[in-house]
């Protein structure tokens, strides 16, 4: 993979990592407690454990981590099929990811005491929300294991992705551990004689 082409990669990767958190702040705080008004009157007890705040916020990491998994177990199966896999590369577009999504929840706090950035912190970090109410966790704490669970979750799934895409194709990993073949033009020059050597 080319510099160029990872760094769209990266890119790609880190903007649809972002959308899926506004999406499932969406679906957390107004599609699903809408569908929980829905349910009869008899069946209160189990709407108001549903529409919990925590169990919202469940709802928007599951979603979250559900596609970015599938998504990463396509890119697997892609890579291995173009000869583009690599463990360093998809090391580098996770860890980058991380960085990304976790270096602005650093200075939640200095902007939350000057009421800036609010509808941010609120969207991007919802999934991490049932941490912190859960488990008490401090609210960087709570956004490096949320986004950490779910991009570890999806290395596991390019790399079974990659194997089983292998499994099937056994021809592709041979040609990935075969060494270079030198450039046609470099054993000509070598094959040359060297005039000053009469």
């Amino acid at each position: 993979m080319d510099s160029l082409k990872l760094l769209l990669y990266i890119l790609a990767r880190i903007g649809l990592m972002l959308l899926l958190c506004v999406f499932g702040a969406f679906v957390g705080v107004i599609l699903f407690p809408s569908l929980c008004n829905l349910m009869p009157g008899s069946w209160m007890s189990v709407k108001n454990i549903l529409i919990d705040q925590s169990n919202e916020s469940i709802i928007a990491f599951a979603i979250c981590t559900i596609i970015m998994v599938r998504v990463f177990y396509n890119d697997g199966k892609i890579h291995a099929a173009y000869e583009e896999w690599s463990s360093i590369t998809i090391t580098t577009v996770l860890l980058l990811m991380i960085f990304f999504y976790f270096i602005p929840a650093i200075f939640y706090t200095s902007f939350s005491s000057e009421g800036k950035g609010e509808v941010f912190y609120l969207v991007f970090y919802y999934p991490s929300v049932w941490l912190r109410d859960g488990f008490g966790l401090e609210y960087t704490v709570s956004v490096l294991v949320g986004m950490g669970a779910t991009l570890l979750l999806c290395f596991a799934a390019y790399l079974i992705s990659f194997r089983l895409y292998v499994k099937k194709h056994p021809v592709i990993l041979k040609r990935m551990q075969e060494p270079p073949e030198p450039d046609d033009d470099e054993e000509d020059d070598d094959d040359d004689p060297d005039p000053w050597d009469e």
